[in-house]
């Protein structure tokens, strides 16, 4: 050592490096509160045995009520529709517009997504904490309220289970500002079998269910049909049907709360077919081949749902959202965007002005 200079002291002990480690450790992980779209929330599943008992009550519980149906607040939704349905357990679901039993629709039992199932489930408790929020009341009846909760402990859902039936009696989807993007609800419920309308068309599953197997091979044909759509929407179900000859794909993405169907098919849009997205967005279209846009599924109507049709590199996107608005969005930067049209502009421009870049 050269003179004059300071002795480099002791050499730091196996304690020492330890401390500097975990200190280490802690300036890493402990730099604040998770991300909202952290995945997964982290807490206790302590309210998923009640979603489990009531995503089996509708095979269980015949019922009559009226679904009240509602679009966010503010938009001028906020009335939205009414809904007569009856619940034959083993049957399905016969709805209708009250006092309007000849229109009456049925949606099989067999029909997927129409209420809470395993598949919803498994990807709400994979992506929030699904919490018991204790004891509430939903019009006049006893209920258990469950909350799904993101990473930062905001509230994403809420669940209403009647403590006597199990049924489920309401549910409502808040956007990233606590705002309802949407509700639905049952009121006048009515236990026992209603009255049946006889002769009411039916709603089979659309299309064949496609496995593994058959979405890679249509990945690797050019097909864009991905797992996930962005940080909390996974695939859940993915079937497949022929429209005039040509195949349609059709795959539903959920985060166990909101539901976004992806329609994909072959060809290009036609001037009696112009691109559209809500909210004000655009794209082109000209020349239509062999496109349909008439999925024939069961949405939310005017209430709380999101469109979007486009065409790009080759075939039709259709999208439909029962979703907020951030969420639908999101959903459809994920997939190719329409080439020279300013689509993704106005695209990211609408996520700008909801926080979301």
């Amino acid at each position: 050592m050269r003179s004059g200079e300071p002795s480099p002291g002791p050499s730091p002990g196996p304690a020492s490096v330890v401390s500097v480690a975990l200190l280490c450790a802690l300036l890493l992980t402990g730099g604040g509160p998770p991300e909202a779209t952290a995945v997964p929330a982290e807490g206790a599943d302590d309210g998923m045995a009640v979603l489990e008992r009531a995503a089996g009550s509708n095979g269980r519980v015949a019922y009559s009520a009226i679904r009240e149906v509602r679009g966010p607040e503010g938009s001028g939704t906020e009335e939205g529709v009414d809904v007569h349905v009856v619940n034959s357990p083993g049957a399905g679901l016969a709805m209708s517009a009250p006092g309007e039993d000849e229109h009456a629709f049925v949606v099989l039992a067999s029909s997927a997504l129409e209420s809470l199932d395993s598949r919803l489930l498994d990807v709400l408790g994979d992506t929030y904490r699904v919490a018991d929020a204790g004891p509430a009341r939903l019009d006049g009846r006893r209920a258990r309220l469950v909350e799904a909760l993101r990473a930062d402990s905001t509230v994403a859902g809420r669940f209403w289970v009647d403590a006597e039936t199990g049924l489920l009696l309401g549910r409502t989807v808040y956007d990233r500002a606590g705002e309802r993007a949407f509700s639905t609800s049952l009121t006048g419920l009515d236990l026992g079998e209603g009255d049946w309308p006889e002769g009411a068309p039916g709603d089979a599953p659309w299309g064949d269910a496609l496995n593994e197997g058959e979405l890679d091979g249509l990945r690797e044909a050019g097909w864009v049909v991905p797992e996930h759509l962005t940080w909390n929407l996974r695939m859940v179900d993915a079937r497949a049907k022929r429209y005039g000859g040509e195949r349609v794909v059709h795959a539903v993405y959920s985060d166990g709360l909101s539901q976004v169907s992806v329609f994909v098919q072959r060809g290009k849009l036609g001037t009696e077919h112009p691109s559209t997205l809500r909210d004000g967005y655009t794209g082109t279209g000209t020349g239509g081949s062999g496109v349909t846009t008439g999925h024939d599924t069961i949405f939310g109507g005017d209430v709380g749902q999101y469109q979007s049709v486009w065409q790009a590199n080759g075939f039709v996107y259709t999208v439909l959202a029962d979703a907020p608005a951030d969420l639908a969005s999101s959903a459809v930067a994920a997939l190719p965007g329409p080439e020279d049209s300013g689509f993704w502009a106005r695209v990211l421009r609408g996520l700008s002005r909801l926080g979301l870049l």
